[in-house]
């Protein structure tokens, strides 16, 4: 199997656990006031509350103000899912999962105060469709999944004939008011003539028998999506049922399609709502499987011109099922593109060789964080706040960064450690670089090119929609996060003025479209840097405040330059003034790399000497060693020179003792055979003593030889030492220069820990401010684009405007060339990951530039698939030991899903997250202890300097989550708080659930005296683990502050990831028979580490020490937190 074919599997897999992943049906509640929120059940014999004999009838509403009700229709237990597929894929023998099973259902729609349905606001549930397509065709059949957004249509297109008249088109992408079909008798009139109209005429009963005798016949061409299916049909025999024929007319005319429809009448009782869901469920063969029975009702006031625009979200269905069907078909093609393709590697396939943990290798950290690294472009910030060194280096690093080497890139962010601060950093440094690109342009015009379509509004009007050339494309910023206050939270920030803290002055002199920005975000801003998009409400909101504003939008901005050409910035001007302050950067930067590059001279010296001195050590030794040994041989070659001396006396002392003829006579010839040996052994000796001494004199000549060299290579060794150390000292005295002229930013390797990372490498005033003033040039040079390209990027934006209004559709070029052209203007969008989807609809792969995921650690995988396949290179920003994602589909139903895909343990959503995916693949980064398996984790470029919380927060967050090594503490020093950090411990065993009234009553007693010492309410969040104690505390905490205080700073710990406060109150909860629920509150340290770090002052626990205080990581807490008696 292809690598392709194997994510394609995946994605599949991913679909799959999405389509059985049903959004529950809101509980029911009490009734209040005008109903607004009210939540009941309806039974067959109710009077619905639509009708004017109702009760909320009765209840008079402000001038402008109307009811809408959402009916949930076929609810039943999602415990019956994981069952059944238990059933049907085989059970893994694991025990059921705890948590709370919760209710869903087959269907919902909204009714009007008129009791008519509200157009498209109909939802099947993919959950029971699924749940049926088990019976038949079953898994075994290729496509036993397929055929949803058809059956989901057909159903909602039935449905739209009991709407208002008000004929369109109904499709997929359908969204809240826009292109509601609302009446099926229009499309039926389309392919029917003459006398059929009738039937048409006659409403929308002919839908169903039209739908019933289409499908025994087999013809489905009929209506193309609108009929066919079992839902469609089932519910066209619904609305076929519920309305009743007009009147016979008189006359022999045949009423238009509106009149007809106008003319029917019907009542949308209880009791058919009850047997609408029997016949469904029946239809389905789900009714007995799922036990589906019931209808509720929940009530919403709100304002008139609102009642006929449903919630654009799918009530009942995941929001990216359909997403990932089709991103799996281009997938399996070998389309995924390289940001995509890399996420969806397999573990094998990764390559964890050339890993660097950084905090294991300080060098990797310095070389990274070198001036020629650093981004030209920083945020317009205080100079005094500057990026401590894990987050330059994270900036550096992910932009240095190429789609080829690392499409993907992880970056760790523990609690407190400025994730936001250094996403600002990664704007400003792609904003310069695409002023770069501008730059080089010698007419705006030049940066479009040929019209890619005309976009065809209402009557003759059209709009061209002009291609942009491709090296100012790229730079696209897609901030994507969980929830929409975590996208709020990142983008509603960075327009803000405390964003630009300590540069306010020299932002908003810059007037990056101020006026325009401030009415976008609602509030003041410096400039229009970033927007919330995201969902149809944002989309409009944000479509009518850029764009159509009467005096404040784009469109009038454009206007006012055409007739004030005097007003607008003169190109040439524009880009003289960016280049003079590029080139700026580009001489300060090169200074401080002279720096850094005498740093790492230094290194290299320091080095070189060890290298140096220990070959000198080696030559010295050496060289007294052939002294030694040249000595020696002379002593020897003179002994040697002696002994020869002697033997060659010898030789001619015997010479002269030579005997003589009358010698040789007197003793009868005997003294010369006598003489001769003697003179033989002599010259013997003279002849040994003669090679010996030729030996040694060769030996000596060898040793003084070597001696000599050794002396060369010591003498050598001496003067290159002497080179090295000058050479280092000239590297010192550039660095104590550079340490002078900027202290504190030259950075110090080999400092300890804390040290280091506290520092901010090559963060003096002159160069941050020069490289913060290229960023506000950067953007005036876009405004001067923007208004000399006017007449190119009018269009474009008129036409991404009608696109995001729904008022217009354009095909995948234009639409991308569109999207660009909003982007150029406002940098950076964000959305959340449900609403990606619909917001991105008809851009393909890689469309975009860049994706940042904030709090990935809180994203399922399969939610980052859609914004990973759109954009080239991707950055994901979050942490493994925060809270981790959703997951509803219970896990024994995923392994059962998971085993039928054939699909790895590993991509579980119940046990990753984008963020541990993206982890795999970093290059850079660290190891992390893993609080399930005892071992250690990878994960991305971490950031490790903790500047929120007080001690002991800081130490109880690093120990239990961090192994208390991960984070250094940079929180500044501050001014005395009120209170002291305590464990209120509350010995009561009573309880209502997990709500104990004692720890309600020492809540109460701690906000009095917390609200007594002079702490305002804005500065307290109380939090708890469990829902039903946030509830409770709120009616706590709104009988000590208001209500105000109960809504926004009490909730459970997953509301307050992204926030802080000075003090926190952690309500723990549970009585005698909470063991379990404790459990699973110590079983990881991810809901404690959130639940401490949002606190910056002071904490205070309130719970029984005896029942948690022993429990891991409670253990900790306790640890740190005296125990204080209770206050009640």
């Amino acid at each position: 199997m292809s690598k392709a074919e194997r994510a394609a599997d995946l994605l599949r897999f991913w679909r799959t656990v999405e389509m059985f992943s049903p959004q529950p049906a809101p509980k029911p509640s009490r009734f209040s006031g005008d109903g607004h929120g009210w939540v009941f059940d309806l039974e067959p014999g109710d009077l619905t509350p639509w009708h004017e004999d109702h009760e909320l009838a009765r209840r008079r509403l402000p001038p402008r103000k109307t009811r809408i009700f959402t009916i949930f229709g076929g609810l039943y237990s999602v415990s019956g899912v994981p069952r059944e597929l238990a059933r049907v894929f085989g059970d893994d023998g694991k025990p059921a999962d705890a948590r709370p099973a919760g209710e869903t259902a087959v269907f919902a729609f909204t009714v009007n105060s008129d009791g008519h349905v509200v157009a498209n606001s109909a939802t099947l549930s993919a959950c029971a469709w699924a749940m049926s397509r088990l019976v038949a065709p079953g898994p075994r059949h290729p496509r036993w999944l397929a055929g949803f957004e058809e059956d989901e249509n057909a159903f909602i297109s039935a449905l739209n004939n009991l709407s208002p008249p008000k004929l369109s088109k109904v499709g997929p992408d359908t969204e809240a008011g826009d292109d509601p079909r609302a009446g099926i008798g229009h499309a039926v009139g389309e392919h029917l003539k003459g006398a059929a109209l009738d039937a048409v005429a006659a409403g929308a009963k002919a839908s169903g028998t039209a739908v019933k005798s289409l499908a025994a016949g087999g013809v489905t061409s009929f209506a193309g999506p609108i009929l066919g299916g079992i839902a469609g049909n089932v519910a066209g025999t619904f609305v076929e049922k519920l309305l009743s024929p007009p009147a016979k007319r008189q006359d022999t005319t045949k009423p238009s399609n509106r009149t007809a429809l106008r003319s029917v009448r019907f009542d949308l009782t209880a009791s058919a709502l009850h047997e609408f869901v029997e016949d469904l469920a029946q239809a389905l063969g789900i009714g007995e499987t799922l036990r589906i029975a019931g209808i509720r009702v929940k009530c919403t006031v709100l304002s008139e011109q609102s009642a006929d625009k449903p919630n654009e979200q799918g009530l009942l269905n995941s929001f990216i099922a359909a997403d990932l069907a089709r991103i799996e078909k281009e997938t399996k093609k070998g389309n995924a593109g390289d940001a995509l393709s890399a996420f969806l590697s397999d573990s094998d396939d990764i390559t964890v060789t050339d890993r660097i943990d950084v905090r294991e290798h300080r060098s990797a950290l310095v070389a990274g964080a070198a001036p020629r690294r650093i981004p030209f472009g920083r945020w317009a910030g205080d100079p005094a706040k500057p990026l401590v060194a894990s987050q330059q280096f994270a900036v550096n690093q992910l932009l240095a960064e190429t789609p080829e080497t690392a499409p993907v890139f992880a970056v760790n962010g523990p609690p407190g450690t400025g994730k936001t601060t250094m996403l600002r950093d990664v704007l400003a440094g792609i904003v310069t670089e695409r002023g770069r690109r501008l730059a080089s342009l010698t007419d705006p015009l030049d940066a479009f090119g040929e019209v890619a379509e005309h976009l065809q509004l209402s009557g003759n009007y059209s709009i061209p929609v002009r291609r942009l050339r491709p090296g100012l494309t790229g730079f696209e910023m897609v901030l994507a996060t969980a929830t929409n206050d975590a996208a709020a939270n990142v983008t509603g920030e960075i327009p803000g003025l405390p964003a630009v803290g300590g540069l306010a002055g020299e932002a908003l002199e810059t007037d990056y479209f101020r006026d325009l920005a401030t009415h976008v975000l609602g509030g003041e801003a410096w400039g229009l840097v970033a927007a919330v998009l995201g969902n149809m409400a944002h989309r409009s909101a944000f479509a009518e405040r850029f764009w159509w504003a009467d005096e404040l939008g784009m469109k009038q901005v454009f206007r006012d330059a055409g007739t004030e050409p005097d007003e607008i910035p003169v190109w040439e001007e524009a880009v003289g003034r960016f280049r003079k302050a590029e080139t700026l950067v580009a001489t300060l930067t090169e200074e401080r790399q002279r720096a850094a590059d005498a740093m790492q001279d230094a290194a290299n010296w320091r080095k070189e000497l060890l290298a140096i001195e220990g070959a000198l050590a080696r030559a010295e030794a050496d060289c007294e060693s052939r002294r030694t040994a040249a000595a020696r041989l002379d002593v020897s070659c003179r002994q040697a020179h002696e002994m020869l001396g002697r033997a060659e006396r010898d030789c001619a002392e015997h010479l002269h003792r030579k005997p003589g003829f009358w010698m040789l006579l007197s003793t009868w010839f005997k003294a010369g055979p006598q003489w001769t040996k003697e003179d033989e052994a002599l010259r013997a000796v003279r002849e040994r003593a003669r090679q010996d001494f030729d030996s040694l004199r060769g030996d000596l000549a060898q040793a003084q030889q070597l001696a000599t060299e050794a002396q060369q290579r010591r003498t050598g060794l001496h003067q290159t030492l002497q080179e090295a150390r000058a050479n280092l000292a000239a590297a010192l005295a550039r660095i104590e220069e550079a340490e002078a002229r900027w202290p504190g930013a030259v950075p110090v390797e080999d400092s300890d820990d804390a040290t280091f990372q506290l520092s901010a490498p090559w963060a003096d005033e002159e160069y941050l401010l020069a490289r913060s003033r290229l960023f506000l040039e950067a953007l005036r040079l876009h405004k001067a684009f923007l208004l000399n390209a006017r007449r190119s990027i009018r269009g474009n934006l008129d036409a991404i405007t009608a696109v995001l209004q729904r008022k217009g559709e354009l095909k995948a070029e234009a639409l991308q060339a569109a999207w660009q052209t909003l982007f150029l203007v406002v940098p950076m969008i964000s959305t959340t990951f449900a609403s990606l989807p619909r917001l991105f609809t008809g851009l393909g792969r890689e469309a975009l530039g860049w994706l940042l995921v904030d709090e990935a650690g809180q994203a399922t995988p399969q939610q980052a698939v859609g914004g990973l396949w759109r954009c080239r290179r991707a950055v994901l920003v979050g942490d493994p030991q925060q809270l981790e994602p959703i997951v509803t589909l219970p896990l024994s139903a995923q392994q059962a899903l998971r085993r039928h895909h054939d699909v790895a343990e590993e991509w579980l959503p119940e046990s990753t997250s984008a963020q541990k995916v993206a982890d795999r693949l970093a290059r850079h980064g660290t190891w992390l202890p893993d609080p399930e398996t005892d071992g250690d984790t990878w994960v991305g470029a971490p950031l490790r300097v903790h500047r929120r919380c007080d001690r002991p927060m800081f130490d109880i967050s690093n120990r239990i989550a961090y192994g208390g090594k991960m984070m250094i503490h940079g929180t500044p020093q501050r001014a005395p708080f009120p209170g002291e950090n305590a464990w209120l411990d509350v010995r009561s065993v009573d309880s209502d659930g997990k709500w104990v009234p004692a720890e309600g009553r020492a809540l109460r007693a701690l906000l009095r005296e917390l609200g007594g010492q002079g702490v305002s309410p804005a500065d307290i969040r109380v939090i708890s683990p469990f829902l039903q104690v946030a509830r409770e505390s709120k009616v706590v905490a709104r009988s000590v502050f208001d209500g105000q205080f109960a809504r926004d700073s009490v909730g459970t710990v997953h509301t307050v990831q992204g926030q802080e406060a000075d003090v926190v109150v952690i309500v723990l909860g549970t009585g005698r028979d909470g063991v379990g629920a404790r459990n699973w509150v110590a079983g990881k340290p991810n809901l404690l580490n959130v639940a401490v770090s949002r606190a910056r002052r002071r904490l205070y626990v309130i719970g029984s020490r005896a029942n948690w205080a022993g429990l891991r990581h409670l253990r900790v807490m306790a640890e740190f937190l005296p125990a204080r008696g209770d206050l009640s």
